[in-house]
């Protein structure tokens, strides 16, 4: 189930460096274009099932184990990886679950922010809609920023 969570992870250092506001529009609009029947997949399975959050709890286990065995070893992550993919998924794979729209949006991101928070043992570790992201950015004024 979810075998392309890990291909939305392909390149994901390059999709961070030199992030600007613009290249972030354009890096997220090709992200959720790419990856969006996935995070479809995520919710529709959470819409068929009774309990809502066991459902979003069994996404949330699969899609992380998909990423550690991708991306760990023997089970830990490095101290780069960790930093780089959860950046990564704070800025590209939340917001994109988010922009669905969908009912079970907000309930799939607690639970894969809770899984990412207990594998990674990060209990500040959270998440937040595009468009706050995207309002974050500076402006250049005159070509400063």
């Amino acid at each position: 189930m979810f075998d392309q969570t890990t291909a939305m992870f392909d390149g994901y250092r390059n999709k961070l460096k030199k992030i600007k506001k613009k290249t972030y529009e354009e890096r997220f609009e090709s992200f959720f274009d790419e990856n969006r029947a996935c995070f479809d997949d995520m919710t529709q399975y959470i819409k068929g099932r009774e309990d809502t959050g066991v459902a979003a709890g069994e996404v949330a286990n699969i899609f992380a184990e998909n990423i550690f065995s991708e991306y760990a070893n023997a089970g830990k992550l490095s101290g780069s990886d960790k930093t780089d993919l959860s950046l990564f998924m704070i800025y590209f794979v939340f917001p994109s679950i988010l922009k669905l729209g969908d009912t079970n949006s907000g309930v799939l991101c607690d639970a894969i922010r809770d899984e990412w928070r207990r594998r990674t043992d990060n209990p500040a570790y959270d998440y937040t809609t595009y468009e706050d992201l995207h309002g974050s950015f500076q402006e250049k004024i005159f070509g400063l920023f």
